[in-house]
Order: structure tokens, then C-alpha cells, then sequence
């Protein structure tokens, strides 16, 4: 219990859920120190008109993220040309399948799935919530905080108290700094302070204390 206490007693203030000071400490479990500044990131969306909006009643967005319109088209046009790249290696580097009309539309389709998955990524944080997409959850209220790798990623899964939950790729919150500062501040406050329960990934990947270290 002295050990826990003395956890609580390090925690960082909690942020004002309107005005969102004070504002976190730098946070650990970063993987992405070699982002670009916010300012200079040329993958990065600034246009605010597409800043997405808080939850209902709660306070002002504080950081969001979202790929810029051309580097989505970009990367809708590299996957079109992977794409075609490896039927054609599976046929044995004969392209003549490319005379068909429709093999066209299926390598634009796919170019424009790519496209939209890369502008689907939205994510945003107030001093007290995290949203992506439509669904959102309050982070100092957290019941549930899993880790788990699907694929290639490795995704957060968020539950709290009012039954509400998030899945989100980790690197996705991380392509803002200070967006990872405010979510690891409430992961930090639901194990610590609330019990949430946790994998064993939170902590060996995130570097959230344990409640009872």
C-alpha cells in the first residue's frame, strides 16, 4: 500500500477537462521519435475545417491527427502499382492481363480502398477523452486496458465506465506527440488510482506502472 501510495503522489496533475492545463508531462511507451515536428510534417492534414468535433457536453479538442488529402492519394496510387506489380510477378511477369478492361477497375478500386483507409485515420484528445471516429471514451475513467497485436499492429483496446470502448493502432494516437501525453496520463490515472484491468503488454510496451509496483 505504501508503494501504491507513492505512485499516486507522482502522478501528474490532472488536466482542466475545458481548458486542458495544466498539460501533461513528456510520456514513455513513444515509439515514434522520428516523426516530423507538427508543424513540418508534410503528411499531416492542418486544414481545421476538418478538425473533428468533441463527444457531446464534454471539452474542447486539444490534438488530433489526420493524413494529408495528397498523401493519401499517394499512397492509393503505390498500392494500385504494388498491386498490379505482384499479379503480374504471379503470372510469371506476363502483363498482358492488363488489356483487360476490368483488371483497370479493380486496381483504381483498390487504389481509392487505400486511399480512404489512410483518411479514416482521425483520431483526437480533450484533456479527459479519446475519440476516433464516432466512438469515444473517457479516459480517466478506463475499466479495461488491453494491448493486443493483429497483424502487423499492435492496437489499444479502451473500455470505461459508462460501457463505452475504443480500438485504435497504437502508432495511430502516436503520430502526435503531445496526443500520446494526454492519452497515457489517463491510462496512467484508471490503473493506478481506478484498478483498471490491464495485459501484460500495457505495461512491457507503454511503460504503465502496474497499480501494486
Amino acid at each position: 500500500m505504501a508503494e501504491e501510495s507513492s505512485i499516486r503522489e507522482q502522478l501528474p496533475p490532472r488536466p482542466d477537462p475545458w481548458t486542458g492545463e495544466p498539460r501533461p508531462p513528456r510520456a514513455p511507451g513513444f515509439f515514434q521519435q522520428d516523426n516530423p515536428l507538427k508543424d513540418s510534417d508534410p503528411e499531416r492534414d492542418r486544414n481545421r475545417r476538418r478538425k473533428p468535433e468533441p463527444p457531446e457536453g464534454h471539452g474542447p479538442v486539444l490534438e488530433w491527427y489526420r493524413h494529408s488529402q495528397r498523401y493519401a492519394i499517394r499512397m492509393g496510387v503505390a498500392a494500385s502499382v504494388l498491386i498490379g506489380v505482384l499479379i503480374g510477378v504471379d503470372q510469371g511477369f506476363d502483363y498482358s492481363w492488363l488489356d483487360m478492361w476490368w483488371t483497370w477497375v479493380f486496381l483504381v478500386v483498390a487504389g481509392f480502398g487505400m486511399y480512404g483507409i489512410f483518411r479514416l485515420v482521425d483520431p483526437a484528445a480533450g484533456a479527459e477523452w479519446l475519440k476516433v471516429g464516432r466512438t469515444w471514451v473517457l479516459l480517466y475513467e478506463l475499466t479495461e486496458i488491453k494491448v493486443r497485436h493483429r497483424g502487423m499492429s499492435m492496437h489499444l483496446d479502451l473500455k470505461d465506465s459508462g460501457g463505452r470502448s475504443v480500438q485504435t493502432k497504437v502508432d495511430e494516437i502516436q503520430k502526435d506527440r503531445d496526443m500520446w501525453d494526454l492519452v497515457y496520463n489517463g491510462l496512467l490515472h484508471s490503473v493506478v488510482v481506478n484498478g483498471a484491468s490491464t495485459n501484460n503488454a500495457v505495461h512491457s510496451r507503454l511503460k504503465v506502472p502496474r497499480r501494486s509496483e
